[in-house]
């Protein structure tokens, strides 16, 4: 039994790409949003993650309730107040929220996380200190499985998300 010339070089080729997929399986964002504690606004920021493909972060301050107390308080610093973290990939979309009082994350809650491809498994947020808060999940697709995250830290009344 003797196979093709043309069905052999598929073949090498296909196999080559599996063992290239299945050797590359992390993709962390290198590129990181800085974002002002002080700042009142939104914020984006384009980047790519180890294999090239785009990803997106947003912050965003949420709403303050104007009869609460934390009205008074944002006059005085607006660090004081929840923030929604937002990151696309190639793929998969989360966000959630974490709530900061005197340059600390006191809560990670509110987490959205899908798939436009693929499926999420092991999605999971958590508050790992009053710096840090983290979302990670492994990203399913019919060939590779990614292990994925987005991390928000805060340091020198600066909340960094990558």
């Amino acid at each position: 039994m003797s196979i093709k010339t043309g069905t052999k070089f598929f073949l090498i080729t296909l196999f080559s790409v599996l063992f290239y997929l299945n050797f590359s399986n992390i993709a962390q964002a290198d590129d990181t949003l800085i974002y002002d504690l002080q700042n009142n606004q939104s914020q984006s920021f384009q980047g790519v993650d180890d294999q090239g493909n785009s990803e997106s972060i947003t912050i965003t301050p949420d709403a303050v309730n104007q009869n609460s107390n934390n009205y008074m308080i944002l006059a005085v610093s607006l660090a004081n107040r929840s923030y929604t973290i937002s990151k696309n990939g190639l793929g998969w979309s989360v966000s959630y929220h974490i709530g900061v009082n005197n340059n600390h994350i006191t809560s990670a809650y509110g987490l959205k996380a899908s798939a436009s491809l693929g499926s999420l498994r092991d999605s999971h947020l958590s508050r790992i200190s009053n710096r840090e808060a983290r979302w990670t999940a492994d990203h399913m697709l019919p060939v590779v499985s990614t292990n994925i995250s987005c991390t928000a830290i805060i340091s020198n009344s600066q909340l960094l998300v990558s």
